[in-house]
C-alpha cells in the first residue's frame, strides 16, 4: 500500500473538511524563537498552516537539534503545505495534506546526490519519526515528511 493510499484511509482527501479537522496555523517563532532567524521569501519564518499529527513529530525534533544546536542547519523555510501532485508523478503530494516540509531549497535539491545537512541533524529528524526525502530513489534532500512517500 502507498503512503497516500495509507494516508486516504486514516485522513481522507485533501480537502476542506481535511483541514478543518487535522491542520492547524503554528505560530512556530512563539514556541521555537530561533526559527526567526531562518527565511521566508527573504522575510523571518513566524508560522506554517501543518497537520497537527506532523506538528507533533516536528516540535520534537526541533527540541532535538535546538539542544544540540544543528536548528542552525536550516537557513530558509521554503514550504509546508501546498495542494499539488508530486512533481513528474501522478500521485498526491504529502505537502497536499500539510505533512512535508521543505528546507534550504537552494542548496538541497530534488534529484541531488548529496546533501548539506551534518548526519546528526538527519539523525534527530529520524528519531523523531520523520522521514527525510534523502533517502528515496529519487532523492529529495530538503523533504521532510511524517510518511514515507
Amino acid at each position: 500500500m502507498t503512503a497516500q493510499n495509507i494516508i486516504i484511509s486514516k485522513y481522507g482527501v485533501p480537502s476542506e473538511d481535511y483541514k478543518s479537522k487535522y491542520c492547524e496555523m503554528w505560530e512556530i517563532s512563539k514556541d521555537f524563537s530561533w526559527t526567526k532567524d531562518v527565511l521566508v521569501y527573504g522575510k523571518p519564518w513566524n508560522k506554517v498552516y501543518i497537520n497537527k499529527d506532523f506538528k507533533k513529530r516536528l516540535s520534537v525534533a526541533f527540541t532535538n537539534l535546538e539542544k544540540a544546536g544543528l536548528h542552525k542547519e536550516i537557513k530558509t523555510f521554503d514550504g509546508c503545505y501546498v495542494l499539488r501532485q508530486v512533481r513528474g508523478k501522478n500521485a498526491i503530494s504529502l505537502h497536499s495534506w500539510a505533512m512535508a516540509i521543505d528546507f534550504n531549497s537552494e542548496t538541497e535539491k530534488l534529484g541531488q546526490e548529496y546533501t548539506n545537512w551534518s548526519g546528526q541533524f538527519i539523525g534527530i529528524m529520524k528519531a523523531a519519526g520523520i522521514y527525510w526525502g534523502g533517502d528515496w530513489r529519487r532523492k529529495d534532500p530538503m523533504h521532510f515528511a511524517l510518511y514515507n512517500g
